[in-house]
């Protein structure tokens, strides 16, 4: 994909997203969240919060802020201004408007930090307050701000790296993501800015290393790295060191570990005998061979994916405790991951980080990108066409993206003719990521404050509860009548995003909040007005779109809903805290909201809803099974016979499965659906183990 295809790919993202009349706050606002979503997905963000806020502060000055994020793996808080011009013609972004809008940034802190903000405030930028309250409460304990400009201009050659800033102390970074450096990540192996380490810049001639363990796709290597190195790395690159799952549990159970923290203080030089060390992977290395042994020079896509809590500790010390690192030396194990296919290069990181915390608090639930559930929504989704919106003469499809860039490398490599089939087929309006996905589920299943908590905490939480589910019946899953009623939820979710966004009595701002806890409201009456009886999904799927008596009772609930979470229980308390609590959505539960008639007349009875039930069930059977037996049919005699050799002299089969693996190994030979369920399963480990098909 060129940067004209992917600058047309962003309007029509943003385009997505607007109201029916949308102003150029809404465009602006769009432009940010989509932006924001995609940044997010490459990792530079974790959990981004869209905050519009703008205004006249202190000596005149313009303040301004468009999105934060606080980064508690690292204590540092990213804040966002945008300028988006949307015209087909990219402008040039130049240093003095680059520098302005980041005074602007600056001014917005100031004022936060002063107090002066309170003081001149334009009516409905109330949530830019909240942040400005944060911002003010959290100070003391950050360690930088990093400010960043969104732009779909192209940046100024002129226009080199920002000298960094000081706000009360503290050091400000800029970063600048204009549309070429968004094209940029979007043709990277992991739609992710791949971060290169020069470790020469931290320990002179790079790291002492030995090569160890190599195969096909992977070179390891051990290697000892100064704890003043280690702590310097993690000051410079932040969270972006840590693998995503690493970064979610650290932020998830504080960073400082009374272990590690002793051994620093109290006998440092016993810190390699007593620490297990870290764990990193890279996409490539260099290594060079000196006099005195072996150095790592560098590494391309370096990430740390055990190991979080060792590298935070001693960051940590050295800020805040001023200790001593120069006798502390801590073992890496580094994997370069040479595996030329992306899913499996991927797929590969991803297994070295879930093994290498196998003995660690991280779940096998923060390594759910793989999880049969997500390549279920995967093939159900290619396979299965939405009705044909009215007046159409052509179905389309709900693309569920389960690895990341998949619907961009769909069409990157196409022909003109055949990537506007492709997009026509595939409307990016009717793309599902998996954290979207986590969030239109958990809010129907009446779980809005989670939702509030962010995307990847949310998703976490999802996946935790697929995992038990998955473990009971998966079938109940991997279905077409459940993927239906998942994209009707998606429907019914961005309904409600545009049903708030152009209702009168909307003042901007909790936009998110306000969606997700509508759609849990209106579960929740269901559940409890009328039990039994069930929203009809069916019917939502078959139209592509909500019934004017279910949008009338959404409008209903979000009003409602608006009044509750934007008053808590303690005055000046954060709305976007408030909103994750327990309190909130019992707050909500206990409206006095009721269901209208109309909309009660449209409900499945409670038998249609039994029956729905079982169908799921028993279809889900049917088709894992056919699944399965096309499955071990398409991987052919060649593939069961390689794994039947490698399991002899590495994990011997015996009995069911030693037969089962013969017979698949003749040509010929089709194995019922159970038999091929057990034969999956056989593939399925021998691959965790270490089998690697040929090609």
């Amino acid at each position: 994909m060129d940067l004209d295809d992917f600058s047309e790919d962003l309007l029509s993202a943003i385009q997505v997203r607007l109201p029916d009349e949308p102003t150029e706050a809404d465009r602006c606002f769009a432009f940010v969240c989509e932006v924001g979503e995609r940044l997010t997905q490459a990792e530079e963000f974790h959990d981004f919060i869209p905050s519009h806020f703008f205004g006249t502060g202190s000596k005149n000055r313009k303040l301004r802020v468009d999105g934060y994020e606080f980064d508690e793996s690292d204590d540092s808080v990213r804040l966002v201004v945008a300028d988006f011009s949307g015209g087909i013609q990219r402008e040039v972004i130049t240093r003095t408007r680059a520098e302005s809008l980041f005074g602007q940034l600056q001014a917005f802190v100031e004022d936060s930090l002063s107090g002066r903000i309170w003081s001149n405030t334009p009516s409905g930028m109330e949530d830019g307050l909240e942040l400005a309250g944060m911002l003010s409460d959290k100070h003391p304990a950050l360690t930088r701000y990093r400010f960043y400009l969104f732009t779909d201009a192209h940046l100024s050659g002129r226009l080199k790296d920002l000298t960094q800033g000081e706000i009360d102390g503290l050091p400000v970074e800029y970063h600048i993501w204009d549309i070429g450096r968004l094209h940029t990540v979007s043709l990277s192996t992991f739609g992710t800015e791949e971060l290169e380490i020069d470790f020469t810049e931290f320990v002179p001639g790079g790291l002492p290393c030995l090569p160890a363990s190599k195969g096909e796709d992977y070179q390891g290597y051990l290697a000892v790295i100064p704890g003043n190195a280690l702590a310097e790395l993690y000051d410079n690159y932040g969270s972006k060191l840590l693998e995503g799952n690493v970064r979610s549990f650290l932020s998830a159970t504080g960073k400082i570990n009374k272990g590690i923290q002793g051994t620093i203080l109290k006998e440092p030089e016993r810190f390699f005998v007593y620490n297990n060390g870290i764990s990193a992977t890279a996409t490539s290395a260099e290594i060079v061979e000196t006099a005195q042994g072996h150095r790592l020079v560098s590494a391309r896509y370096f990430q740390i994916v055990n190991g979080g809590q060792t590298t935070a500790s001693l960051y940590v010390a050295r800020r805040k405790g001023n200790a001593d690192l120069s006798e502390i030396h801590v073992q890496m194990k580094l994997s370069v991951v040479t595996a030329r296919d992306t899913e499996k290069l991927d797929d590969m990181i991803q297994s070295i980080a879930m093994f290498s915390n196998k003995q660690n608090k991280v779940s096998d639930a923060d390594f759910f990108s793989n999880h049969p559930y997500h390549r279920a929504m995967e093939r159900l989704s290619r396979r299965i066409p939405a009705p044909a919106a009215e007046g159409a003469q052509y179905h389309t499809y709900w693309f569920y993206e389960r690895a990341r860039g998949q619907y961009q490398n769909a069409h990157s490599s196409l022909t003109q003719a055949r990537k506007k089939e492709f997009q026509r087929t595939n409307p990016r309006s009717q793309l599902i990521v998996k954290t979207d996905l986590a969030k239109f589920e958990n809010s129907w299943r009446q779980l809005p404050h989670v939702v509030s908590t962010g995307a990847q905490k949310n998703f976490t939480a999802f996946a935790e509860h697929i995992g038990k589910a998955w473990g009971e019946d998966g079938h109940v899953f991997d279905n077409d009548v459940y993927f239906k009623e998942v994209v009707a939820r998606a429907i019914l979710f961005r309904a409600v995003e545009k049903l708030v966004s152009a209702a009168g009595w909307y003042e901007g701002g909790y936009r998110a909040n306000i969606v997700t806890y509508s759609i849990a409201k209106l579960a929740s009456m269901i559940e409890l007005q009328k039990p039994g009886y069930a929203l009809d999904f069916k019917t939502i799927w078959a139209q592509q779109g909500l019934t004017d008596a279910l949008k009338g009772q959404l409008e209903e609930i979000a009003k409602a809903v608006v009044d509750a979470i934007t008053s808590p229980p303690i005055a000046q308390m954060n709305i976007t805290e408030w909103c994750k609590k327990k309190e909130c959505w019992q707050k909500v539960l206990d409206l006095p909201v009721r269901l209208c008639e109309a909309l009660s007349r449209e409900l499945i009875s409670p038998d249609e809803a039994r029956n729905i039930s079982r169908e799921k069930a028993c279809q889900g059977k049917l088709d894992s099974g056919i699944y399965a037996v096309s499955a071990v049919i398409e991987r052919g005699t060649g593939y069961w016979t390689n794994l039947a050799s490698w399991a002899r002299h590495n994990s011997p089969l015996y009995g069911k499965e030693a037969d089962l693996v013969r017979n698949a190994s003749r040509t010929g030979w089709i194995p019922t659906p159970l038999q091929a369920a057990c034969l999956m399963k056989v593939s399925e480990r021998l691959e965790s183990e270490g089998f690697a098909p040929a090609g």
